[in-house]
């Protein structure tokens, strides 16, 4: 009989049934047991150390681990381990492209590096972590972006990236993609007066990249959302004092969702980070 051979797992697939990460966020997956079984204490404990090592093949795993799956000995009633890591999730919010150019074409609001490193900050804060300036450099594949406004997907080349943000006293290193490292990635200039700037699809495929890189650090990868003011509203406004007035208002609110959107990416992170026993 010919043997099998063992090859890591290059890229984590996302099953349709509830992950190990789903059910670590919401416990109620655990709770909805039969009612003959809730008389009966330990048979919910045998249920969620069975449906937990089940999950276990759904959660990311590192390569090279030599404990893939919870074993007995290191399972005891009432408590599971958690799998290996391998593979940072994609986390989304915001439409994260910018459109730049032509009178017709309202600028979105994105954020600095410095806007980033103060709600980064502040999230991981909350958890009594302190993030600081990173020079973790790593080789790996860098997004090369089109500014054409082509549908294609973004090309890779290798090269060296410097994390922007580190987690004090851990591994955890982050890249903030903002409009300053999408002009430096650019690869094909606009032809037009109009250009494009993918920075969800950028970011997207740098955490691709970091995923199939062999890192000695947890990474996160987010992205400026770019979130755009519709300015449609203020057509109508004929007083110019009220028409800027109102301008200021839209761009204040905007600027309030843009925040958001990056504080929703973050947070998701630090709900992974905290789902897989990192922090």
């Amino acid at each position: 009989m010919a043997k099998s051979k063992v090859c890591p797992v290059r890229r984590q697939v996302v099953p349709h049934y509830p992950d190990q990460y789903s059910t670590q966020l919401n416990h109620l997956l655990l709770e909805n047991k039969p009612l003959r079984w809730r008389a009966v204490p330990v048979t919910g404990v045998v249920l969620s150390a069975v449906v937990m090592l089940g999950l276990a093949g759904c959660g990311a795993v590192t390569l090279g681990s030599p404990n893939l799956l919870p074993t007995p000995d290191n399972i005891t009633m009432g408590e599971v381990a958690s799998p290996p890591i391998y593979g940072t999730p994609f986390f989304e919010h915001g439409e994260g492209i910018g459109v730049y150019g032509c009178m017709a074409v309202a600028a979105p609001i994105f954020l600095s590096e410095a806007d980033a490193f103060a709600i980064i900050r502040d999230e991981f804060q909350k958890l009594n972590l302190t993030v600081v300036q990173s020079d973790a450099t790593v080789t790996t594949r860098i997004p090369m972006v089109d500014t054409n406004g082509s549908d294609q997907p973004i090309n890779t080349q290798e090269g060296q990236l410097v994390f922007d943000f580190a987690v004090q006293g851990t591994t955890i290193a982050m890249e903030y993609v903002s409009h300053d490292d999408l002009q430096a990635w650019e690869s094909t200039p606009s032809q037009s007066s109009v250009s494009t700037y993918p920075y969800k699809e950028a970011a997207r495929a740098l955490n691709n990249s970091l995923n199939d890189t062999d890192l000695p650090n947890k990474h996160g990868v987010f992205y400026t959302p770019a979130v755009q003011a519709d300015y449609s509203e203020l057509y109508t406004i004929t007083d110019p004092d009220a028409w800027e007035a109102a301008s200021e208002q839209l761009t204040l609110e905007t600027q309030q969702r843009t925040e958001e959107a990056l504080r929703a990416q973050v947070q998701d992170f630090i709900a992974w980070l905290s789902a897989q026993g990192v922090i």
